[in-house]
């Protein structure tokens, strides 16, 4: 990423807190306080704190209180309360097709000037100073930087603010009229366009700033419907090229997003890994295993410098927008829906092996029944409450793995010890297996969905590639320990879940064997109503009932409503019986990930982000050098192939392959 230069503060938070730009500072303040800087100037009222005299009456706070609040936040920006914070964001990320509702946060001189009259008579004047700039008029210096520049702007350039002029060659016109109407503040600007996009790429980024815009004015509005959102602030970095672009000030530092990535990105496909080894050797095997990381962390950078295009995309379907359109973004939305369908119904799979090699005398079927059914309510459930979740799948995986090596330490003799490892091969004994195993070497790395937003969720985002890296470094092990280990103790007898070896064997410590059932339990728990949250939104906002899209009013209707109810209510409970069904009707686990990994992650992991970055970055042919432009087109033409070859083998019957039951 590249530097950026030193700022003078472009707000008053910025100017009295000494924070011009979060990607400069070291020193960071507490959440809260940064959180505080960003809401209207509006004095906050402490009702329940006055006395009888309308005087504020102080309360006194234990030192045990004290203690904890010390230890909430040791550490500045990693605290624990910080931590616990990004956790929650990172919940998230998943959804398909947010609603934007306060993507933007102004400075205190457009909360008094886009608030009503009763609030800016009422924020209160820290020092004489503040009154005198505030009273000053900064049409005549707008002016003159203009006057410096080398062009004279345009009537394409006026319909952005002042400041992101310079980075701006073409918008649509819709956004001119809202615009223009608006008053000329210090530091506030509604956005920037990079001119290395296409002319058809910058309209539709500027018809996603138009969508901020309106956001933004809705939550000055009703800063009540808005109260529980995050609060962003544009920033500004300078290309070496001269060309200023804009961005959002994630919240999230380098550890949090380390351990939001990694937590994305291990889940229960790590335990299919063995087999894939099986299926295609060491040679072959560890081959693809390491090629799937290095590619996906590569277009995981491609999606980074996709965002950096234009300050309001946010998601990945804004990229999938900005490349192909309204279409190119519905078709992600199908892909992300399916993926999340067959990750949920992978861990309806593995939860009624795994039970069922527990307690036999319940079929496997009941066991899909029980969980799939029995989560149904969790559906329901406030997502802030889902969302602390979210960090127990990690830590879940993280035991298996330690369980499976604990256990080929324990057993002396093979099948199933690491003291005599069992027979393994270094090329495949049968080469029809080698593209089923394509699939499951590329399912641990789905989560290319979440990184556009891991991005934007930084605190500096400059570094990304850091932690992209510290991400990867830490989940590709993790992943080839699993495959070394499964593959080493177990050889042509490992099952397509490992952790079933173990569950079917009685020479292991019962335990263990329990504690392993325990964390595999827990994680479709803890996994499946987070997941079913985001189809649940997007279905929702298909048919219009979904809460978060309409105002208080109509937000008050619809809840009352029998009719919207039920209906909402519908799609909770029809994405858990059907993922029920297809878990019954296709009960192999590794089908299913090796089907997800070929078709989906393969599309949605290196296709899709490579041919997005060739469209987007094609107006220019310096935009990108011949030798990554040569190898994006190889990536997306072997990948299609592979991802073709894989989905054929996945879905053909496993006696055509040559692979026993």
């Amino acid at each position: 990423m590249s530097q950026r230069s030193k700022q003078v503060p472009s707000t008053w938070a910025a100017y009295e807190r000494g924070r011009a730009s979060s990607f400069d500072s070291l020193e960071s303040l507490p959440e809260n306080e940064q959180q505080n800087t960003f809401l209207p100037t509006t004095p906050p009222r402490h009702d329940s704190l006055r006395g009888s005299h309308d005087e504020p009456q102080l309360r006194r706070k234990s030192s045990l209180g004290k203690r904890f609040d010390s230890l909430r936040q040791l550490g500045g920006p990693n605290s624990i309360d910080n931590f616990a914070k990004s956790f929650q964001r990172a919940a998230g990320f998943r959804e398909i097709t947010p609603v934007r509702r306060n993507s933007i946060t102004f400075g205190e001189g457009e909360h008094e000037e886009a608030g009503s009259p009763e609030q800016s008579s009422t924020a209160p004047n820290r020092s004489l100073l503040r009154q005198q700039l505030q009273d000053y008029h900064l049409s005549d210096g707008n002016d003159a930087a203009v006057q410096e520049g080398a062009e004279t702007p345009t009537e394409e350039s006026r319909l952005l603010p002042m400041q992101s002029q310079q980075s701006l060659k073409s918008t649509s016109g819709s956004l001119a009229a809202d615009t223009l109407a608006l008053p000329s503040v210090l530091g506030t600007s509604y956005g920037s366009i990079s001119s290395r996009l296409t002319a058809t790429a910058r309209q539709r980024a500027s018809i996603l700033i138009q969508e901020h815009e309106e956001a933004s004015k809705r939550a000055l509005s009703h800063p009540e419907e808005f109260k529980d959102e995050p609060h962003r602030t544009l920033e500004r970095e300078v290309l070496p090229t001269g060309e200023v672009i804009e961005r959002y000030a994630g919240e999230s530092t380098v550890p949090m997003t380390i351990f939001n990535s990694t937590n994305v990105l291990i889940g229960v496909g790590i335990l299919a890994l063995p087999l894939g080894v099986r299926y295609s050797g060491w040679v072959l095997g560890l081959t693809f295993l390491t090629l799937a990381a290095l590619s996906t962390c590569y277009t995981a950078k491609l999606l980074a410098k996709c965002l950096d295009t234009n300050s309001a995309s946010i998601t990945y379907g804004d990229i999938a927008f900005l490349a192909l359109g309204s279409w190119g973004r519905n078709f992600v939305e199908a892909l992300f829906i399916l993926e999340l369908t067959a990750a949920n119904v992978a861990l309806v799979i593995l939860f009624g092996d795994s039970m069922n090699s527990l307690i036999p005398t319940i079929g496997v079927s009941e066991w899909k029944a029980i969980l799939a059914l029995g989560l149904i309510p969790l559906n329901f459930v406030p997502f802030k409450t889902l969302s602390f979740t979210s960090v127990i799948g990690i830590f879940c995986c993280f035991g298996i793995i330690t369980i499976v090596f604990a256990d080929g330490l324990i057993k002396p003799n093979a099948p199933g010890s690491l003291r005599e490892v069992a027979k393994t091969h270094a090329f495949p004994e049968n080469w029809r297996t080698v593209p089923l195993s394509l699939g499951l070497f590329m399912a641990p790395w789905g989560g290319h969905s979440v990184f556009p937003a891991v991005y934007k969720d930084m605190r500096h985002p400059q570094k990304y590639g850091r932690a992209l890296r510290y991400t990867y470094i830490f989940t590709y092990g993790l992943d080839l320990t699993m495959a070394v280990l499964g593959y080493l103790m177990f050889g042509d007898q490992v099952r397509d879940e490992v952790t079933s070896n173990i569950l079917r064997s009685t020479s292991y410590p019962e335990a263990l064997s329990a504690i392993v059932v325990i964390l595999i339990a827990i994680i479709p728990i803890t996994k499946i109503p987070l997941s079913n949250r985001p189809m649940m939104d997007t279905l929702n906002k298909k048919f219009y009932i979904d809460l978060r899209q309409m105002d208080a009013k109509a937000r008050m209707q619809s809840e009352k409503s029998l009719k919207h109810r039920a209906a909402r209510g519908s799609i909770g409970l029809l994405v858990n019986v059907i993922q029920l069904g297809i878990a019954i009707g296709f009960p192999d686990f590794d089908s299913i990930m090796a089907l997800m990994g070929s078709a989906l992650c393969f599309t949605i992991c290196i296709i899709l982000p490579v041919s997005f970055y060739l469209k987007i970055f094609s107006a220019e042919e310096s935009a990108i050098d011949i030798f990554e432009r040569i190898l994006g087109w190889f990536l997306v033409i072997v990948c299609i192939i592979l991802a073709t070859l894989g989905t054929v083998f996945a879905i053909l019957p496993k006696e055509k392959i040559g692979i026993p039951d």
